[in-house]
């Protein structure tokens, strides 16, 4: 019987000392992407180096970040984007890839999984710069809303998604764009509104990225005490994808499906339709 030359795996991969030490946190790896925007609760997520070293750029993720960041660059017109992922699937973690990826590209770390995925973008002056909005919409409290922060460093808590974006695009600027008197508005924003919105966001940057989780956790949760909240999110979807497609260098990455499979009852099938219509 012939001699097999392959080694054991534990002689080809050497693990970490937390690993064997027993001394690793799973909290650690919880990937969180209002945490990244916000700059809390540090851990792998937060600083590029680290995280980019623990990354693995799969094709898939790889493509991502090529197609938006073309369409940040001007390089393409497709504007809007789903993930298609399940809870455990890297649909946060791709979305804290492509925060990280166009924040501050000129400060990414030059470390392979970098290096894979600036080959992958193939763009000639390099990843473009963009102005990040997220919202997270199991952070958004229906009672309490969430707080977010402008450019400048200044926070606001908002209740309104449009709110959580235009505060995070242009700060007080941005929340005069949706009501003259910088107060919260509390119906969804037209399409020429949105447009106005995102040309100021774009002034000061290469392009402009909003980027959407957990959106049919919130618009299930607000259902349950004001069915019009369907009829309000269908209509700020509409406006929204609308006014990205319009701005050039604009683009909307999100991830309509929620983590708690509970959410997919049958009124949540209902939301989940109308909102992917809207897509």
């Amino acid at each position: 019987m012939a001699k097999t030359t392959t080694k054991p795996w534990h002689q080809v991969v050497q693990l970490r000392d937390d690993i064997t030490n027993q001394e690793l946190s799973q909290k650690q790896f919880a990937a969180d992407l209002y945490d990244v925007v916000m700059g809390r609760n540090p851990g792998v997520y937060h600083d590029a180096k680290e995280f980019f070293a623990l990354t693995y750029p799969t094709v898939k993720l790889r493509d991502l970040a090529r197609d938006v960041t073309h369409r940040l660059a001007g390089k393409s017109e497709k504007a809007v984007r789903q993930l298609h992922m399940t809870f455990g699937g890297g649909k946060t973690h791709s979305l804290i890839t492509l925060v990280h990826l166009v924040r501050d590209p000129a400060s990414l770390p030059d470390i392979p999984a970098v290096q894979q995925f600036k080959a992958h973008c193939a763009l000639e002056g390099g990843l473009p710069k963009a102005r990040v909005a997220a919202v997270v919409f199991d952070r958004l409290d229906a009672e309490k809303g969430v707080e977010v922060v402008a450019p400048d460093g200044s926070l606001a808590t908002v209740k309104m998604p449009w709110s959580a974006i235009a505060w995070q695009l242009a700060g007080s600027e941005g929340m005069k764009l949706l009501k003259d008197d910088g107060t919260e508005r509390t119906t969804p924003p037209a399409t020429g509104v949105m447009e106005d919105l995102l040309k100021l966001a774009h002034r000061d940057s290469d392009g402009v990225l909003i980027l959407f989780d957990e959106v049919l956790w919130f618009v299930r949760v607000m259902a349950d005490t004001d069915p019009r909240w369907i009829g309000r999110m269908r209509e700020f979807m509409h406006s929204l994808t609308q006014a990205v497609a319009k701005v050039p260098q604009c683009c909307l990455v999100a991830s309509l499906l929620a983590s708690d499979p509970g959410k997919m009852d049958e009124l949540g099938k209902q939301i989940s339709k109308e909102l992917y219509d809207e897509f």
